[in-house]
């Protein structure tokens, strides 16, 4: 990756014309959230007016982490964001920005994409009209509905779908579908004047998955043959130099495990956000005339929303289906009048998380799911998250210790990974053929995994961190702005009190961009001076 000190100093040509893209967030030092990129792009019309459309893709959020905070001020933060109030309109206030934002691109649902849209709604900006997929619009109003935020105070919501660009000024925006753990997920073609973006946001190659739609090489080398000047590349999956695990390695696995044990009930532990593990798992119990059982909120959110926009579960697997949601005493008492063979309840808690169904399950608290040991197999299609590793062993240790049958990724192949693995990255670039590719989506050591890994194809690697800002010309890119270089600002929010987001009181912490020698010092607490933290009741009286 070439060193700023090589990097060529800022320029414009005569028209005016300048494209930049500024890292908010996603680039961080040790987590993987708050993914976040701003294209602005400039021209000067005939009539010698300044023209700019600034373009948001994706507003995530960073989850909290005590042991590598981003910053010490945010040590004890549940959720961080960043920092975009020089780029919003607060409701009370008089005059916009200058550098207001015009239009949000959404890659897909996932919190670390969209969640920091409800906060900024509760921080009592003005939201700018939000581009995305039908089920990721519903996603979003679900979760402006989770934080009680009264929908006219939501930003207009527009659909879109790969084929229908959307024009904004000059600059042209074209979605294409990935796969990806969740349905609907697209990436974007950035066409402009001054050069060309693609940002595949999180994407894998596979093409198995049930709701999609997957990845078409045909649909996405149709834009990138109009060239690529500069690929942004998720680095999640770096430094796995493996043969990806698809969707149809999971239900082949799924089905050998089933044959084995005709006789035993499946309680299955997945994620929130890998609706397309979901798909596999009902798929698979649709073929052995199982009925499937769904216990957890967020599983019934995502369900819902995947019915109220056309794709309900039964419609997809390809026979008929009978799904149940596990959340009534008459439904577990039917659940427990079942057959174990006639059964699989596809549960939340994969990560241990407490009040989640399988958590309250190992240790007997949960209404409705009473395991048994002698007739439950007991499987967890789901990665281990990093900052969740100790929850997760502690529940592995209760179901154990009480003599349930636990399977794992240890065991076999139960889960398909949610991003590019290192090899379908490498096919990824040689499809795009970048003038220059900059890793994102990843902390320094993933990062540093994709750009060496392209520097031995030969691809042209650009090094940058959240506060970078990118100039992007079809003769080159180079970072413009070394005062921000790796020292954004960040807002994190620390729970008060209440377990759920309609009884949940927020304080609001900034952490300051550092100074250069010299500088002066902020306050301890993050804030600047005479002001103090904000906390934010998200369901006022």
């Amino acid at each position: 990756m070439a060193p700023p000190s090589e990097q060529p100093p800022e320029k414009k040509d005569d028209t005016g014309r300048t494209l930049h893209w500024h890292l908010l967030g996603g680039n961080n030092k040790h987590r993987i959230g708050a993914n976040s990129g701003l294209c602005v792009y400039e021209e000067t019309d005939p009539m010698g007016e300044k023209q700019t459309k600034r373009l948001l893709f994706d507003a995530g959020v960073l989850l909290g982490d005590r042991r590598f905070p981003e910053y010490p001020e945010l040590a004890d933060c549940d959720n961080i964001i960043a920092d975009y109030s020089r780029f919003l309109k607060k409701r009370d206030a008089a005059e916009a920005p200058k550098e207001q934002i015009d239009a949000v691109f959404l890659t897909h649902n996932h919190v670390d994409h969209l969640g920091a849209l409800p906060f900024l709604a509760l921080m009592g900006y003005e939201l700018p009209k939000v581009y995305a997929t039908p089920y990721t619009a519903k996603r979003l109003e679900q979760e402006f509905s989770n934080a009680n935020i009264p929908p006219e105070e939501w930003p207009e919501i527009i659909s879109i779908a790969p084929g229908k660009p959307v024009q904004e000024g000059a600059v042209k925006v074209s979605a294409f579908w990935v796969s990806h753990s969740t349905p609907q997920a697209v990436g974007f073609f950035i066409e402009t004047p001054e050069g060309n973006i693609v940002n595949p946001g999180d994407f894998k190659l596979d093409t198995t998955v049930v709701w999609g739609p997957s990845f078409s090489e045909e649909q996405y080398k149709k834009l990138a043959g109009k060239g690529v000047d500069l690929l942004l590349l998720d680095s999640t999956g770096a430094d796995r130099d493996i043969v990806p695990t698809t969707e149809e390695d999971v239900r082949e696995t799924l089905r050998d495990l089933m044959d084995k044990n005709p006789n035993k009930r499946f309680v299955i532990a997945v994620m929130s956000g890998f609706e397309e593990n979901v798909a596999s798992i009902a798929k698979v119990a649709s073929e052995y005339d199982r009925t499937l059982w769904i216990s957890g909120w967020s599983h019934e959110q995502s369900l819902s929303a995947l019915r109220e926009t056309g794709m309900a579960l039964s419609d997809h697997v390809g026979k008929e289906l009978e799904v149940k949601s596990l959340g009534t005493q008459k439904s577990a008492r039917d659940l427990a009048a079942k057959k174990p063979g006639k059964s699989v309840v596809i549960v939340t808690g994969a990560a241990g998380s407490p009040g989640s169904t399988l958590p309250r399950a190992a240790d007997g608290t949960h209404p409705a799911l009473k395991l048994d040991k002698k007739t439950d197999i007991i499987v967890f299609c789901a990665p281990s998250i990093p900052g969740q590793e100790s929850s997760r062993e502690r529940m592995l240790h209760v179901l154990r210790a009480k003599g349930f049958t636990v399977l794992t990724r240890q065991d076999a192949e139960l889960y398909s990974q949610a991003h590019a693995r290192l090899p379908e990255l490498i096919e990824f670039a040689r499809m795009t053929k970048p003038k220059m590719l900059m890793p994102i989506h990843g902390d320094e050591h993933l990062r540093r995994a994709n750009a060496e890994a392209m520097d031995k194809l030969g691809v042209k690697t650009l090094e940058a961190d959240n506060g970078d800002v990118i100039r992007v010309t079809k003769d080159g890119c180079w970072s413009v702005n070394p005062e921000s270089k790796g020292r954004p600002t960040f807002v994190g929010f620390k729970t008060l009190q209440g377990s759920a987001w309609n009884d949940r009181n927020y304080l609001m912490i900034t952490a300051p961009q550092e100074k250069k020698p010299g500088a002066p010092k902020e306050p301890a607490n993050g804030n600047q001076k005479n002001k103090r933290p904000k906390i934010f009741n998200v369901n006022p009286k």
